[in-house]
């Protein structure tokens, strides 16, 4: 994982999960006034304002035909049970069963995100996990009304580090769950990878970032747009241009100075160095999108063609836009319904079945030094 810009904050993150762990509730309402400048007289929102809080009924529609979408989309992806005879005698199976609880995080403060709650409930549910608990820094009545319509009804008002220190750990008020799934800034991807030997966690999905491969048929200002689009995040965000035509490329730095732009000598470089970037989005704006597509080996989502902006992975189509980032998109994708499953493996023996694992065992229990192994098995025979 690249880890530029973390290095000056695990000291500080590592204090802060901490505090949270010795101290509960008064260090995590500490910690909340401290960083997000307010103090909630319970880290949990009462019922009542969760209740009562509001959405517009545009955004409510967005929100719910969003919903609909990410459930098409994750419900098949449920990976298949398995059964199988290894040995006469031994029936072997690979069972998938729902986590019994899990941590959402969503971003708040300054800018909320419902779109956030839908990529991460709506699994948790299809996969049928029984208790979601959602944190998120000074939320909005907008964000409480989604979570509501979500079917949520435990929601935090804490962000940061100390949520996920709470989420990890527990509180007087706070129950740790299972595993904490969504995305954040570096804050956050910084506390979800050090509690991470407590605690399951999706990915760090932290600072947004977009690629753009494009080719000299691609539009300067589409490019634009998707850049500036991602870069609307924060600062932290990375935004680059690879492109084989300077002309778009003085074009786009032209109207995104802060996205990089860089001039390639042909669309091989092009994909060899998104390939090594391993960004969270990757657009191909190039007349051949689908040819180019098959040669992508690391990134979080690949949007074909310049009318399918990374946005609509964001916002609309289903996919799930908690993805990775910092480079793990080389060994790891974005958050897939198996996130919210756990295999299970089963083992069923006959005597029949003994007899012939016992042919395998004892020779590779012997000469592992470990013959009590070889003793139990042998003691059914």
């Amino acid at each position: 994982m690249r880890t530029r810009g973390y290095d000056d904050i695990w000291s500080q993150v590592a204090e802060i999960v901490g505090d949270v762990r010795a101290r509960g509730d008064a260090a995590l309402l500490d910690w909340t006034e401290r960083l997000d400048g307010v103090r909630p007289d319970s880290p949990r929102v009462p019922a009542a304002e969760l209740a009562a809080a509001g959405l517009d009924p545009e955004a409510l529609d967005a929100l719910l035909r969003l919903a609909t979408a990410v459930e098409l989309f994750h419900a098949p992806q449920r990976p298949p049970d398995v059964r199988v005879d290894t040995l006469p005698g031994i029936e072997a199976e690979r069972r998938f069963v729902p986590l019994d609880s899990v941590g959402v995080y969503a971003p708040g403060g300054l800018a909320a995100y419902p779109s956030t709650l839908a990529m991460t409930v709506v699994p948790a549910h299809v996969a049928g996990v029984k208790r979601i608990a959602v944190a998120t820094p000074r939320p909005t009545p907008g964000m409480l009304a989604a979570a509501r319509e979500l079917g949520v009804d435990e929601v935090y008002a804490v962000g940061g580090a100390q949520a996920i220190g709470a989420l990890a750990f527990g509180t007087e008020t706070v129950t740790p769950v299972d595993k904490i799934v969504g995305p954040g800034n570096r804050w956050v991807t910084a506390a979800k990878l050090l509690v991470s030997a407590h605690v399951g966690i999706d990915l760090p999905a932290g600072p947004t970032e977009v690629v753009i491969v494009a080719d000299d048929t691609a539009e300067p200002g589409l490019a634009a747009a998707d850049l500036a689009a991602q870069l609307e995040h924060g600062p932290d965000g990375a935004a680059l241009l690879l492109t084989t035509s300077a002309e778009l490329a003085a074009a786009v730095a032209a109207l995104v100075p802060d996205a990089e732009t860089r001039v390639v000598a042909d669309l091989d470089e092009a994909i060899e160095a998104s390939n090594a970037f391993a960004p969270e989005h990757l657009q191909l704006h190039v007349a051949d999108p689908e040819a180019l597509a098959v040669r992508v080996t690391s990134a979080g989502a690949v949007f074909l063609g310049e009318q399918t902006s990374s946005v609509l992975g964001d916002y609309a189509v289903g996919t799930n836009h908690v993805l990775p980032t910092g480079g793990l998109a080389r060994a790891a994708g974005g958050l897939g319904l198996e996130a919210f499953l756990k295999p299970i493996q089963l083992v069923r023996a006959t005597r029949e079945g003994v007899a012939a694992a016992a042919e395998i065992v004892g020779p590779l229990a012997r000469v592992e030094g470990l013959p009590l192994h070889a003793a139990a098995v042998e003691a059914r025979l």
